[in-house]
């Protein structure tokens, strides 16, 4: 056992440095510099990405059996009444949160959206032992912009999110959404699935490997989701594993509704970064491959596109120089209707 852990060790580190040899300490801090002579064969990656995953699943070793053991050890309680959501140690629930209707002149028409809020969060740096990731940031902060200037958000980055830092910011946006707005929100950073229990978690940057009462579950994010009122809802994951947020119900290309049949049904869309496999953080431009693509294909987007077809092109490109397959699925439990979809709209 302690020649494998060893070896696994090391592995990690020689991923990390290539060829370069230092302790191993130093290389939890070092990554591979993004992919400057072209992407490398699948099979190179998939074994890379293999090696990663075992190294991974060593660190995280002591947390991982803290979940067998204990599967809600990272679960956050519900919000009871008079608790306040701010501080992120409470999920806000379903209509828990709801002010004043708003007034019937301040209501966007049937079958249109009167406002367009974007939370993305990218997470950097990490605490030591769990490795830095190279992209996140980059990516939010492209995305974000994108947003504001071609579909007319109003976005919010959050930087290097610990997990009361992520829940409060999902809470506020539960907070001040209302059915007719439409509500983006895309997380880039660690990811891990827990295959005992087919259960998915995000890292966030003071995740601890001892225990994972740090981390954020999948149970938790769709929670989440559901408190949303937005009838227009998406959650974009960039991170290992996510594409097990998906699984409820897929969603293809198929008969396009009528935009404004969609946007008076409650949709509710998770769109991963691949399914359930690592992802690349490295890619192209400063970007990971997965944002990259994403950012391409919203650039070149028409006047009104549905997150299908985002989601059809950018599997396209993806696949086809990684072997990540990002995934497109409805959330059920938080409310989505059949036949609905996420719309890219510019501004009204």
């Amino acid at each position: 056992m302690k020649m494998r852990i060893a070896w696994l060790l090391s592995t990690f580190c020689l991923f990390l440095l290539g060829t370069w040899i230092v302790p191993c300490a130093q290389a939890q801090m070092v990554r591979m510099p993004p992919f400057s002579g072209g992407i490398p064969g699948r099979a190179q990656v998939q074994a890379i990405e293999m090696q990663r995953h075992q190294a991974r699943t060593l660190l995280y070793r002591e947390a991982l059996e803290e979940l067998r053991k204990n599967p809600a050890a990272a679960d956050v309680p519900a919000c009871k009444p008079g608790q306040s959501p701010k501080d992120g140690k409470c999920l806000i629930q379903p209509g828990q949160a709801v002010v004043a209707e708003t007034p019937p002149a301040e209501q966007a028409p049937e079958g249109t959206v009167r406002r367009r809020f974007a939370v993305l969060i990218g997470n950097n740096q990490y605490a030591v032992p769990i490795p830095p990731l190279e992209t996140p940031i980059a990516d939010v902060s492209s995305i974000a912009e994108l947003m504001r200037t071609r579909f007319g958000y109003d976005p919010r980055v959050i930087r290097n999110a610990g997990k009361a830092a992520i829940i409060e910011a999902l809470n506020d946006i539960a907070a001040v959404a209302r059915p007719d707005d439409s509500v983006l929100l895309f997380y880039a950073g660690h990811g891990y699935l827990l295959e005992d229990v087919n259960m998915g978690y995000w890292i966030p940057v003071d995740a601890s490997v001892k225990t994972a009462q740090g981390w954020i579950s999948n149970s938790d994010i769709s929670k989440l989701l559901a408190a949303i009122p937005a009838r227009q809802l998406i959650l974009i994951s960039d991170s290992c594993y996510s594409g097990t947020l998906t699984k409820e119900q897929k969603v293809t290309q198929g008969k396009v509704m009528n935009p404004k049949e969609i946007l008076r049904q409650r949709s509710v869309l998770v769109f991963s970064s691949g399914a359930d496999e690592p992802v690349s953080d490295e890619g192209k431009e400063g970007h990971s491959i997965f944002a990259w693509n994403l950012i391409k294909t919203l650039q070149a987007s028409g006047s009104l596109t549905p997150g299908a077809k985002i989601w059809s092109t950018v599997r396209t490109g993806v696949s086809s120089e990684y072997p990540q397959q990002p995934q497109y699925g409805a959330v059920v439990s938080a409310g989505h209707a059949e036949g609905g979809d996420f719309l890219f709209l510019p501004p009204n």
